[in-house]
């Protein structure tokens, strides 16, 4: 194939995901530095520019796109072949210890297990719900083989994709004369008491919020911090403020509460799953892949 080897794709298809060489470096646990030269090793084997870099982005040119695609496709029928060999020498049985967080389980769970028991049904789906940060940690001590969570500020030695990308809205009390709003922005809730988030590093986009608080003139007035959206929720209906929240929580209805969306604000929330680089556990590829199908649905 030229010279070309599997770790060579794995390596652009993650650039070309995100179109940023740190970011798709701290993503594959490596630094940066291999991560450009394993791409210049590539562009040379190939004879073609798959990239084209400036200071200021990172673009696939005409030719790179195309090998994007057919990359991906590659690397699929590649990742069946080892699915349906294990199978075959009967490694598709055995326990697969999932961590997750709601969001997962209302939008790509249920698709992923019925397609993965289907094509594994000697295998057993242990899953728990926790916190990014709590299955930060069971991943380190191995108790889980693959979360579903938020994106780790740090990722060394973890393998990382990212699911999907959601916006947020604003949850307010039932009784709030907000209520009578069909859709709110930042600037409606300055007068507000703010229910946030305790600060956790598998958390980010609490930083989103507060700097669109700015632009419309204010930092939230926070009078209480909790480590989990429910939290949120549960606080609001108690009537101890309002809350700005991933748009996932529809899916979750509470009396008491009203949820209104916040359109200026980005779809920067992100589901990924994540898993250590040196797991043994043969399920982790094939449910990871069921993971983004069921995402892309």
């Amino acid at each position: 194939m030229h010279g070309i080897e599997i770790r060579h794709l794995r390596y652009f298809l993650r650039v070309a995901d995100e179109l940023h060489f740190g970011r798709a470096a701290e993503m594959l646990g490596i630094s940066q530095a291999p991560l450009s030269q394993q791409i210049r090793q590539l562009e040379d084997r190939l004879g073609v520019r798959l990239f084209d870099r400036t200071t200021r982005s990172v673009q696939l040119t005409p030719a790179g796109r195309i090998f994007a695609n057919k990359a991906e496709t590659l690397m699929a029928s590649f990742s069946d072949a080892i699915d349906e060999t294990r199978m075959a020498g009967g490694l598709g049985s055995g326990v697969l210890r999932i961590g997750a967080m709601a969001p997962a389980v209302h939008s790509v769970l249920p698709m992923a297990f019925s397609t993965f028991n289907r094509k594994f049904p000697s295998a057993r789906l242990d899953m728990r719900l926790h916190t990014t940060e709590e299955q930060l940690e069971l991943l380190a001590s191995r108790a889980i083989d693959i979360a579903l969570m938020r994106p780790p500020r740090v990722a060394s030695g973890l393998e990382t994709r990212e699911i999907f990308r959601e916006g947020f809205v604003a949850v307010i009390h039932e009784t709030s004369d907000l209520a009578k709003l069909k859709q709110l922005t930042v600037k409606d809730l300055k007068e507000e008491s703010f229910i946030s988030y305790t600060e956790i590093r598998g958390i980010g986009y609490q930083d989103i919020v507060n700097q669109h608080c700015r632009k419309a003139g204010y930092l939230p007035r926070v009078v209480q911090r909790v480590s989990h959206t429910i939290g949120v929720i549960t606080l609001v209906a108690a009537g101890l403020g309002v809350g700005i929240v991933p748009a996932w929580v529809i899916n979750e209805p509470v009396k008491g509460v009203c949820y209104r969306p916040l359109t200026e604000l980005p779809r920067a929330v992100t589901l990924v799953c994540a898993w250590r680089s040196d797991t043994m556990n043969p399920l982790v590829a094939p449910f990871a892949r069921e993971l983004l199908l069921a995402s892309d649905n």
